[in-house]
C-alpha cells in the first residue's frame, strides 16, 4: 500500500485540521443532545454564550492533537521512513477525532432505539465494552480496506475546507462571550469584617447547625424508634430531640429539595427543577442564609455532593463560605470549574464534550468515592477556624452517603448481603431506572447493600456528634438533622429523581434538637420541607421570609400545637422555567389522603396511606375534588 502521496503533517496545517474538525463536528455533535435540555433552565442567549466558551477552548485539543501528529512524524520518520512517518502522524491526529465523531453518532442512535423500542434497555458492560471494541476494529478495517492514506488524505483535505467557517464560528463566540461574560468566583471566606453589623436579636442566638444526608428514606431510616438498627446514632440522638414521623421532602432530588429547604418556596417558584438547573434570581435573593447574614450572623455551607452547593444552584451570595468537600472522584477538577463559573452551563457541556473519554469511577470496583468522614473532619476544622468570632454560626453540612453507589465500607460491608454479590461497581443496576417485576429480587439486594451504605453514614454521623458534644458546642446550638429526598427500591423505580412522587422518595427523617433540650418528642402530623427555612428564623428571632410557602414549627418544637395542613411535593424536571406550568407531577398530602396530579393529562389518583406508608388506592370523587382544588388554589400564577 503506498502512502506516497500524503504530505508530511507541519504544526500550522496539522493545528488548522484539527481546529476545523474539533468547532465544526467534535464539539457540537457531543453536546447537541444535551442543548434543548440546557434552554430549559437557561435563556437561548446564555446557553449560546456557554457554547461559545466551550468553542473558545476548541484551540487547546486541537494544539495537543496537532502537537502529537507533528510528533509522532518527527519521533519515527527514521525508523518507518518519510511516508509512513506523515501517515502515522496523521493517523494520530485523525483517529481519535474519527472515534469520537463514529462513538456519538452510535450512541444517538442507541438513545433514539431505546426512545422507541422500552426506555429500560440496557446493555450489559460486557457487551457495551463488546460492542464498542468490535465497532472500533470494524472501522479501522473498512478504512485499511479503502486505503489508509488516500482516506487520511482525503479527511485531511475535506476539513481544510471547513477552515473559513471554524473561524467564522470562533469570533461569533469570541463576541457572544463578550456581551455577557462570566463570572469568575474564586475559592475561599468573607473575612468577618465584611459582614453586615451585628443586629440585637442575633448577639444572644444560638448557632444552627443543618445537617443533610442525601438519599435517605424514611422506612429505611426508622430514625424515631429507638431501636433502629439501620441509623442508631441518629435514632439515638432523636430520643432528646422531637423527631417528626412524617416529612415530606419537596421533590425527589437534590437540586430542587435543597433550593426548597434554603427559601421556603416550593419548587414551582424557585424553578430549579432540573439538575443542572439554578435558582431565579428571585428566589436567590430569598434565604434562609441570607436573612440570617443581613442580621449579622456567619453563614457556611459544606458539601460533598456538586448539586447541593450554593454555588452551583446560585445562592452563594448568601455565604461568607461555600466550600465543595473533596472526595476520590475522578472528576474533581469538574466540580471545582463548576464551583468556579456557577452563572453558566459551561462545566455541564465541557464534561459532555469529553464524555467519550469514559473517565468514570468503576476503576474504583468496590470502593465508593465518597466519605462522610471528610465532610464531618470539614466541619470540625471550620468550627476551628470560626472560634474567635463572636457572631452567632450558621453551618449547613450536606454529604452524599448513602447515595449510589452502593458501596459501603469495610465496617459495614456483608452486614445484611453476604460476599460475593453486589460487591463491585459494575454488578450495580444503573442510578435512578425504572425495572420489572422480574428485577425485583436483584432490587431487593440493592436495598441490603444500600442500608448498609446507611449504616456507615449513620455511624460517621454519631462520631461527628459525640465529638461536637465532648467540645460543649453542640450543647449550645439548634441542631436538624434530615435530608434532601429518599430513595426507592420498589413500585417499578430504583433511586430516586424521575417523574414519581411514592412515599419512599418524598418521605424522609427529620429531627431537630433546641439548645439544652433533654426531653423527646415524637411529631405524627405531616410536615414539609418548606416549613425548615421558617422555623429556623423563628427560633433564632430573625425576620421571617416574606414569600415562604412553608411555616414555623416552633409551637410543635416547644410542646405546643400546630393546625395540621396539606403538604405539597413535586416533580417538574420535564417542565421549562419559561412556560406555564403544564408539565410533571404534583403531590397534596393531607392527613392520610394523598392526592396525585399529572399536569399534562389532568389525570388524578386519590391515595390512601397506612400506618406503615403503604400507598392503596382509594375512590372519593368528593376527596379527590376537594384535595384537587387545593393544589391548584396554590399554583403560582403565570408569570
Amino acid at each position: 500500500m503506498s502512502v506516497a502521496a500524503l504530505q508530511a503533517p507541519r504544526l500550522a496545517g496539522a493545528f488548522a485540521t484539527a481546529f476545523v474538525a474539533t468547532a465544526l463536528l467534535w464539539i457540537p455533535l457531543t453536546i447537541l443532545p444535551i442543548v434543548d435540555g440546557l434552554l430549559f433552565v437557561a435563556t437561548t442567549h446564555e446557553v449560546l454564550r456557554d457554547m461559545g466558551l466551550l468553542i473558545l477552548l476548541a484551540p487547546l485539543p486541537a494544539l495537543l492533537l496537532a502537537l502529537l501528529a507533528v510528533g509522532g512524524y518527527r519521533l519515527s520518520r527514521r525508523v518507518l521512513g518519510e511516508a509512513r512517518a506523515a501517515a502515522l502522524g496523521w493517523s494520530l491526529l485523525l483517529l481519535p477525532l474519527l472515534w469520537v465523531v463514529a462513538r456519538q453518532f452510535a450512541r444517538m442512535g442507541w438513545q433514539w432505539l431505546r426512545a422507541v423500542v422500552d426506555p429500560g434497555l440496557e446493555l450489559p458492560p460486557a457487551l457495551r465494552a463488546a460492542v464498542l471494541i468490535g465497532g472500533s476494529l470494524l472501522l479501522l478495517a473498512l478504512l485499511w480496506r479503502l486505503g489508509w492514506s488516500r482516506c487520511l488524505a482525503w479527511a485531511e483535505h475535506s476539513l481544510r475546507q471547513g477552515l473559513v467557517p471554524a473561524l467564522l464560528l470562533l469570533a461569533t463566540s469570541l463576541l457572544l462571550v463578550l456581551l455577557q461574560p462570566p463570572r469568575w468566583l474564586p475559592a475561599g471566606s468573607r473575612p468577618e469584617a465584611d459582614n453586615p453589623p451585628l443586629q440585637a436579636s442575633a448577639r444572644t442566638a444560638p448557632p444552627v447547625l443543618l445537617i443533610t444526608l442525601d438519599a435517605v428514606a424514611a422506612a429505611d431510616a426508622n430514625a424515631c424508634d429507638p431501636a433502629s438498627t439501620t441509623m442508631p446514632s441518629l435514632a439515638r440522638f432523636a430520643q432528646s430531640a422531637t423527631c417528626f414521623e412524617r416529612f415530606y421532602t419537596a421533590s425527589n432530588f437534590t437540586t430542587a429539595t435543597t433550593s426548597t429547604l434554603e427559601t421556603g418556596l416550593l419548587p414551582w417558584r424557585h424553578h430549579a427543577n432540573q439538575p443542572e438547573a439554578s435558582m431565579v434570581p428571585a428566589a436567590r435573593a430569598h434565604t434562609l442564609p441570607g436573612q440570617l447574614r443581613a442580621q449579622g450572623w456567619r453563614t457556611h455551607s459544606l458539601t460533598d455532593n456538586l448539586l447541593a452547593s450554593p454555588r452551583h444552584r446560585g445562592s452563594h451570595a448568601a455565604y461568607d463560605s461555600s466550600w465543595l468537600v473533596e472526595t476520590g472522584l475522578v472528576g474533581n477538577l469538574y466540580r471545582k470549574l463548576a464551583t468556579r463559573l456557577p452563572d453558566t452551563t459551561l462545566p455541564r457541556l465541557l464534561a459532555t464534550s469529553l464524555a467519550f473519554l469514559n473517565v468514570g469511577e468503576q476503576w474504583r470496583e468496590t470502593e465508593s468515592p465518597y466519605r462522610s468522614e471528610a465532610a464531618y473532619a470539614q466541619l470540625v476544622r471550620l468550627l476551628q477556624q470560626e472560634q474567635g468570632s463572636q457572631r452567632p454560626q450558621f453551618i449547613w453540612l450536606h454529604t452524599l452517603p448513602p447515595h449510589s453507589p452502593y458501596l459501603p465500607p469495610a465496617s459495614t460491608r456483608y452486614r445484611l448481603l453476604p460476599a460475593g454479590e453486589l460487591e463491585r461497581w459494575d454488578q450495580l443496576l444503573p442510578d435512578n431506572i425504572e425495572y420489572t417485576p422480574a428485577q425485583q429480587p436483584l432490587v431487593d439486594k440493592h436495598r441490603l447493600r444500600y442500608r448498609e451504605s446507611l449504616m456507615a453514614a449513620d455511624a460517621a454521623l454519631g462520631a461527628a456528634l459525640d465529638k461536637l458534644q465532648a467540645s460543649g458546642w453542640l450543647e449550645r446550638a439548634i441542631v436538624v438533622i434530615s435530608t434532601d429526598h429518599g430513595e426507592s427500591f420498589q413500585q417499578g423505580f430504583l433511586g430516586h429523581a424521575g417523574p414519581h412522587l411514592h412515599e419512599p422518595l418524598i418521605h424522609g427523617p427529620l429531627v431537630i434538637r433546641l439548645p439544652g433540650q433533654r426531653e423527646g418528642r415524637r411529631i405524627a402530623q405531616p410536615v414539609s420541607q418548606a416549613d425548615l427555612a421558617p422555623t429556623l428564623l423563628d427560633l433564632v428571632g430573625a425576620p421571617a421570609l416574606p414569600d415562604a410557602e412553608g411555616r414555623s414549627l416552633r409551637a410543635l418544637l416547644e410542646g405546643g400545637a400546630l393546625p395540621e395542613a396539606p403538604v405539597l411535593a413535586m416533580s417538574l424536571e420535564r417542565q421549562s422555567r419559561f412556560q406555564p406550568l403544564a408539565q410533571g407531577q404534583l403531590a397534596v398530602i393531607a392527613g392520610d389522603d394523598k392526592l396525585l396530579l399529572d399536569l399534562a393529562s389532568g389525570q388524578s389518583r386519590l391515595l390512601r396511606l397506612s400506618r406503615d406508608r403503604i400507598e392503596q388506592a382509594r375512590t372519593d370523587p368528593a376527596r379527590s375534588a376537594e384535595l384537587e382544588a387545593q393544589l391548584r388554589a396554590r399554583m403560582p400564577a403565570p408569570r
